[in-house]
């Protein structure tokens, strides 16, 4: 089914996201499916540039949409991680059509999505960071917000037992600071 996004034979691709809807109305599967959501909203961005915004957008929709009706303490999916991974996608789809203002409020969702997963929210958390403060500083020219941000974030992960995480981060807030 992504393979045949990627070689951009989308009808091939269609059929088999609806054939993916119908089994999962069947036999739920919501990490499953929305991870398929995310993934086409990828594919569908980085193959049509930004014509295929829109189209991005109505996949988050739809895998938000598959979230919300989980029944209430599902045991077979983190709907924390989840949302926390929509936010973040639907933040790098909008940031990749140049609609900072946007992208910045959906960033800070998967951020605080990711904080519900406690430890085992870090280092997606650590991403989500990284994404917001890149929109902040380079998309919104806001630099010293987003050195503030990657400052406590790395802090938070180095305390985690993160130090690749915290690197990651200390590295573009240098290069933010060296503008």
């Amino acid at each position: 089914m992504l393979e045949s996004a990627l070689a951009e034979r989308w009808e091939a691709a269609d059929t088999a996201y609806e054939r993916a809807l119908v089994a999962h109305a069947e036999a739920p599967n919501a990490p499953v499916i929305t991870l398929m959501m995310r993934e086409f909203a990828r594919l569908t961005l980085q193959t049509r540039d930004s014509d295929g915004t829109d189209t991005a957008l109505e996949h988050l929709a739809r895998a938000d949409a598959v979230l919300a009706v989980l029944p209430s303490g599902e045991q077979d999916c983190a709907v924390w991680y989840e949302q926390g991974e929509n936010h973040y996608r639907r933040a790098r789809v909008l940031a990749d059509a140049g609609r900072f203002d946007e992208a910045l409020p959906e960033a800070e969702c998967a951020i605080a999505a990711h904080d519900e997963g406690g430890q085992r929210g870090e280092l997606p958390r650590a991403e989500a960071v990284r994404i917001a403060a890149l929109i902040e500083g380079n998309g919104l020219d806001r630099a010293d917000e987003a050195i503030i941000r990657l400052t406590a974030a790395s802090a938070r992960c180095r305390q985690a037992g993160h130090p690749e995480a915290a690197h990651v981060l200390d590295t573009l807030r240098q290069d933010l600071r060296t503008r």
